[in-house]
């Protein structure tokens, strides 16, 4: 199995998604290590969309997996699959969506991932 799908595959079971209106953030995080903080190592900017930030918690899914996200053989097949992720048309509907509520919410990756097709493999 390749770094991508165990990426893949843990992001799927594991991760949420949530919205933070007061801080025009959006997060992918591991629903068991609750919120990151802005200044945590394991805090990674991977975009903006429509003035909020895409923020990538990697604190479990390292400790577990093992896997650095800036090591030099990793960094950019995992910076290319989560830009893929927030890139996607139906992520952003989703995105958008959030937004357009303005109220804080988290949601599992798996009540949501009709939104996620790039983790469908």
């Amino acid at each position: 199995m390749s770094i991508k799908n165990a990426v893949k595959d843990f992001v799927r079971e594991f991760y949420c998604i949530s919205y933070l209106p007061k801080k025009n953030m959006i997060y992918f995080e591991d629903g068991n290590e609750g919120m990151i903080c802005e200044s945590a190592p394991n805090f990674i900017p991977i975009g903006n969309f429509k003035g909020n930030k895409i923020i990538l918690s990697w604190g479990n899914i390292k400790e577990i997996t093992g896997i650095e996200y800036f090591h030099k053989d990793y960094v950019s097949d995992l910076t290319e699959l989560f830009s893929d992720i927030y890139r996607n048309k139906l992520s952003r509907d989703l995105f958008e969506t959030l937004i357009e509520g303005k109220v804080p919410v988290s949601l599992t990756i798996q009540e949501m991932i009709n939104y996620f097709p790039t983790l469908e493999d």
